[in-house]
Order: structure tokens, then sequence, then C-alpha cells
């Protein structure tokens, strides 16, 4: 199996309960064609460069799985026929992925689920001013 990228873009004001029905017939789609998902990121709505369809926002989502190419042309053919979806895109990132190396990106996957956001480092709890936290070697102005 290969592995590939899908982003698609729905209509930005779709109920949660329409969005979930989707990512359900999504992941149907992958089981019935013996598809692996790594990860279904939900990005959320964003501003779109341009118009699509009268549309000047989208919810954007991205799925990572394994597969081949049955079913890519199931899923591509369900994202066409619903009339929800603004546009999608599937992208090959890899050839024939082995069951260690995709044991180690659901794993990945897993880790970023449970770390932190990464924001800003705290400043040093020393009490010391800026000043007198230069470097040494280098003068005080």
């Amino acid at each position: 199996m290969r592995r590939y990228e899908t982003i698609f873009i729905t209509h930005p004001e779709l109920a949660e309960e329409e969005l979930s029905e989707l990512q359900q017939k999504v992941k149907s789609i992958l089981t019935a064609y013996k598809g692996d998902l790594i990860k279904l990121d939900d990005w959320g709505t964003k501003k779109l460069t341009y118009e699509i369809r009268k549309n000047s926002r989208g919810h954007f989502f991205l799925m990572d799985y394994l597969g081949g190419t049955e079913l890519i042309r199931e899923l591509e053919r369900n994202l066409r026929l619903h009339d929800r979806v603004l546009r999608f895109q599937t992208v090959r990132i890899g050839d024939q992925i082995s069951p260690e190396t995709l044991r180690a990106l659901k794993e990945d996957v897993g880790t970023e689920k449970n770390a932190k956001p990464v924001g800003r480092p705290e400043p040093p709890a020393t009490g010391k001013g800026l000043d007198e936290a230069a470097p040494e070697g280098e003068q005080k102005a």
C-alpha cells in the first residue's frame, strides 16, 4: 500500500452533525477498501485565497492514510458527489510502506495529540535584570 494525503474543503457553515457524518463516510470508505487511516486533522474554518462557489471561507480537513488506487478512486468519487465539499486534492506521499513504519507513524500521531502546544519560553527565574544576565566578555552599557 502507498501513503497518501487528501486535503478537502467543505462549506464553512456545515453543522457539526454533517461534518461528523462526512468524516464517518470517509472512514467507512477507508475500511471498505482496506485502507489504513493514520490521521484525520480538522484544521477549522479559514479564509480562502479566492472564492469557491461564492464562498470566501472554507472548513479544511487533512487526511493521512495508506491505500491502493481503488480506494483513491472511490474516495475522490464520493468527495466529488458530496455537494458540500468545495474542493479536494490527493497527493501520493510515499511508496510501499512497511508495517513497522506504519506502526511508528501511528505512534507519532498519538504523541502529537498528547504533546503540549509550543509557546513562548519562560524567562529564567534567577531574578537578574537584563544588564546582569549579559554573557561574559560583553560590557554593560
